[in-house]
């Protein structure tokens, strides 16, 4: 006889039962507990017929129960944040339950369906690439399905499906193509040094913005990272940063982004002597002072829209930007670092440790992957080093350039 048992979770009644193995799987799931007893009695009596009858399971029901596994499972085995356990809850909510047709039966879903789907999303106005996240969810949330028998694997008609296959869904923009971070090279980081330095000492805003900047430029640390650093991490005699923790938003999460990231950093000597002034500057105006970047009125870190307000204007002061600045907030109307700012010094930092490895045994595979907070060096060289123009003069340089060149017309053989 087949084993059976009945447990209310997510306001729901789940009848689960037991495979080959002993392993309790999900075989419905039911509003009202009288109903969920007559299946599991149906499910004793006839097990085969039962499974049978319950696979007119909606796509949009099958969905939501997928994303609540999901969080359930990233809340309990991964480190991740809220926000990224959140993804198909977030894809449920505000695109499945509204715009993917009511009555479509999991065991009938098909091709025709998804591409139908990503016309409606893409209308409504998701992007290019997040739509085809959004698409190939379903095929994690069928199989998914698959083992926890509510269809069987005779009813995966999605299986090969692909947007790539329909050249009518891409966009005629170029939107589907992946988009290289721009870097900012070494010409237009010694402009940027030189902007911020502080004009005025005494101008706290001015001063540790300048410091976080800096800390930017030579370690390429992510902004959470740099946000979260309280002097407690900060070694200067031995010349390292611990990297722990981060902040998200304005709350402190004792942990960091993914695997490999927590870290030691090494302290460049510039970098060193910024950090050692810094200290005393700040202990003299903050009692019991916490965070290298600390604000001096909520006693947290200095907020991320302050630091991206300062880059953009110091940006767009060396010509590397354009913006409306009310003085409050910073409009991007045009930037070569448009969307990440800070992001940028992340690949300056590893293409110019990847650049000096070959004249330097010191700098092993395995320090500039720890440095950067990589688990693996071919993320480091694939996408953060994956550049060539860590000396090149910056556009405007170049233009100038030819500019002269067409103004003095030397035609020279």
């Amino acid at each position: 006889m087949v084993k059976t048992k009945i447990t209310f979770r997510a306001n729901k009644y789940k009848v689960f039962v037991a495979d080959e193995l002993g392993k309790y799987k999900v075989a419905a799931s039911f509003e009202d507990k009288i109903d969920a007893e007559h299946y599991r009695k149906k499910l004793v009596e006839n097990t085969e017929q039962a499974l049978k009858s319950q696979s007119r399971i909606t796509v949009i029901d099958a969905y939501k129960q997928y994303a609540i596994y999901k969080f359930e499972l990233y809340n309990t085995y991964d480190a991740l944040s809220e926000h990224q356990a959140r993804i198909y809850t977030r894809h449920y909510e505000k695109w499945v339950s509204k715009y993917f047709p009511k009555n479509i039966e999991l065991r009938k879903l098909n091709a025709e369906h998804l591409k139908k789907f990503f016309m409606m999303v893409r209308f409504k106005g998701l992007t290019y690439k997040s739509a085809v996240t959004l698409i190939y969810s379903f095929k994690g949330m069928f199989e998914w399905s698959i083992d926890q028998n509510y269809v069987l694997q005779i009813d995966y008609n999605i299986k090969h499906f692909e947007i790539s296959n329909y050249p009518e869904l891409k966009p005629k923009d170029g939107s589907d193509k992946s988009r290289k971070t721009k870097m900012i090279n070494r010409y237009e980081a010694r402009q940027l040094y030189n902007s911020i330095k502080p004009t005025d000492p005494d101008d706290y805003y001015q001063v540790v913005n300048f410091v976080a900047i800096c800390i930017f430029m030579y370690t390429g640390a992510r902004p959470g990272e740099v946000r979260g650093i309280e002097w407690k991490n900060v070694n200067l005699k031995s010349q390292k940063i611990y990297i722990t923790q981060q902040m998200q938003h304005q709350m402190l999460v004792h942990r960091v982004k993914a695997l490999g990231s927590e870290r030691i950093i090494h302290i460049p000597p510039h970098l060193l002597k910024i950090l050692t002034r810094w200290k005393d500057y700040q202990e003299q105006r903050i009692p019991d002072v916490k965070f290298v970047l600390e604000n001096v009125l909520t006693k947290l870190p200095i907020p991320d829209k302050q630091m991206r307000n300062f880059l953009y204007r110091h940006y767009a002061r060396i010509g590397l930007a354009v913006i409306k600045d009310n003085g409050n907030h910073v409009k991007v109307l045009e930037c070569k670092f448009k969307g990440e700012p800070f992001k940028t010094f992340r690949h300056f930092a590893a293409t110019a440790l990847l650049e000096a490895q070959a004249s330097n045994p010191r700098l092993t595979d395995n320090f500039i992957k720890t440095q950067m907070g990589h688990r693996d060096i071919k993320t480091t060289r694939m996408i953060y080093g994956d550049h060539n123009d860590l000396d090149s003069q910056s556009n405007i340089e170049d233009e100038i350039s030819e500019s002269l060149n067409n103004a003095l017309n030397l035609k020279l053989n």
